[in-house]
């Protein structure tokens, strides 16, 4: 038997092992490589790996830099974190990270410039970045405020989250400057680039110059740049951009993203969900400026604009959109699109245009449009309007089944947004999501149970049944991924009820109501003040 003393004793040293090891860090600067296997990384100086070198950083590795210091990369890094422990990348010092003519609050980003290609890939793998920071009078250099990747290929994001990050200049988050690298199954959020007055940002999350990144299945919501591209900016090259979802980005020209001075199209912009974006001028979902990608079953809705609510289109560019549903946009003037000058058109095949061409504004839109407009529809898409595809086209929808019957050349994806089959009975949907693999049935009434006003609404609005005393037994608000924001239980009266959601991003949520033993849904559009 033990001696109680002994036993104490081992359970002691046993806690100041655990507790060693839960408190282990290091503190680096200059030249690193080898293995980072440390609770936490305290970069005290600017990085480098050196050419032909390799970092490896391990799951649950907390990267804090103690200053706005770079992590230069002239070597490669693989930081391989797993889905239940991830890598973070921050700083230490968060104080002055809003104000953005000074470099203070922020990290300065990893750079890949010029890097050797007879390196090893770089891969980066579950990691978190916050608080990146590139603020520099150099429109050369003040790019990137977490990834600055410059004529380099050999760079793979995927499973990352960038929150809250900034650039003086283009791409608040990621700037590729002839960089073809992969950016796959991340979120971008918050990020922004550019100043209030010159310079302008272009990409508040992504912007992308001279290259071809294939950039699929990210979620970009409620980033802003004060240029063009709230979520992305391409220039000069485009991109594969498949099955993404721009939600709530802001900018001024492209609230979604932007395309800009591509003389030669090469790939397409597939099964992308744009909702909920607004410009202050021009293209509150897209704008396509001396540009003519080719857009084909994308769901543009309920975004807004001074001018173009869902697309711009300006220097005499000429996009096509296929299978494409454009609805509920809003504007001053041109609600769905905006043809800036007499040859700046677009061509439409197989879409669902509310308004149809007639409402297109600008000196290229109304009677001198003379873009093609083929086989297109003008009704209500019938979205589910509920679920975790709120933009899925329900069973009665006028959607199914009437896309392009040739679809060669559009380089189509093997999955829709939702990841089932692009084509079902060979024969493609219009929108982003195909009808027959969301596998929901139509719940939408012949008559309207339910009434809201103001919609859109800057905060405030009403809720009230439309059947005579007829009370809620309950109202939930839910934001575009599935979370429910606000709840009001039961109420005992049949007056209108008014709730407040001013504190809520902008967006569009679903307004669920139940009454009578049945739940309502229905859609609300949440815009700036």
């Amino acid at each position: 038997m033990l001696n109680p003393l002994k036993t104490l004793s081992l359970l002691l040293i046993l806690i100041i092992i655990q507790t060693s090891a839960f408190a282990d860090h290091i503190t680096v600067s200059g030249d690193v490589s080898g293995e980072w296997n440390s609770d936490t990384v305290r970069v005290i100086g600017d990085l480098t790996v050196p050419d032909g070198e390799n970092l490896l950083i391990r799951p649950g590795t907390i990267v804090e830099f103690q200053g706005s210091f770079a992590f230069n990369i002239k070597g490669s890094v693989s930081a391989l974190g797993l889905l239940t422990d991830n890598i973070f990348f921050r700083v230490a010092d968060t104080a002055g990270f809003y104000t953005d003519t000074i470099p203070d609050g922020g990290w300065r980003g990893i750079r890949f410039d010029h890097t050797r290609h007879s390196n090893d890939s770089s891969v980066f793998i579950n990691c978190q970045f916050y608080f990146g920071k590139m603020v520099n009078d150099d429109p050369l250099t003040g790019n990137g405020g977490v990834f600055y990747v410059n004529v380099y290929d050999k760079v793979s994001i995927s499973y990352c989250l960038f929150q809250d990050n900034f650039a003086t200049f283009n791409g608040g988050a990621i700037y590729l400057d002839s960089a073809d690298i992969a950016i796959y199954n991340s979120s971008f959020s918050h990020n922004r680039c550019g100043l209030a007055v010159a310079p302008w940002g272009y990409g508040g999350a992504i912007c992308s110059d001279n290259s071809n990144p294939d950039i699929r299945w990210n979620i970009f919501d409620d980033n802003s740049s004060t240029g063009v591209g709230g979520g992305l900016a391409v220039r000069y090259k485009d991109c594969n951009l498949y099955n993404n979802i721009f939600m709530s980005n802001t900018s001024g020209l492209g609230g979604g993203f932007g395309f800009l001075h591509i003389p030669e199209i090469h790939y397409r912009i597939n099964n992308n969900l744009i909702a909920g974006n607004s410009a202050v001028y021009f293209g509150g979902g897209v704008a396509n400026l001396d540009a003519s990608p080719i857009y084909i079953n994308n769901t543009i809705v309920y975004n807004q604009a001074a001018y173009g609510g869902g697309f711009y289109c300006k220097d005499s560019t000429s996009p096509g959109f296929y299978n494409t549903i454009l609805w509920g946009n809003m504007a001053n003037v041109g609600p769905q699109g905006y043809l800036f000058e007499i040859y700046a058109q677009a061509d439409f095949f197989n879409c669902d245009v509310e308004g149809g061409s007639d409402l297109f504004g600008g000196s290229g839109g109304g009677e001198a449009f003379t873009g093609a407009f083929e086989q297109c529809i003008d009704t209500l898409p019938g979205f589910m309007d509920f679920g975790e595809y709120p933009y899925g086209l329900a069973d009665h929808s006028p959607c199914i089944d009437v896309g392009s019957t040739d679809t060669t050349g559009f380089i189509l994806p093997e999955t829709d947004l939702a990841g089932n089959p692009r084509i079902y009975n060979n024969v493609i949907d219009l929108g982003a999501y195909e009808w027959s693999t969301v596998g929901i049935t139509d719940i939408i009434e012949m008559e309207d149970p339910v009434k809201i006003w103001p919609n859109p609404t800057e905060g405030k609005f009403k809720v009230q049944s439309s059947k005579f005393k007829v009370e809620f037994q309950r109202i939930e608000l839910v934001d575009i991924f599935g979370k429910v924001v606000v709840t009001l239980e039961s109420r005992n009266n049949i007056d209108p009820v008014e709730l407040d959601i001013s504190h809520l991003p902008s967006g569009i949520y679903l307004l669920r109501t139940s009454l009578e033993n049945k739940t309502i849904n229905k859609k609300l559009v949440k815009v700036s003040h």
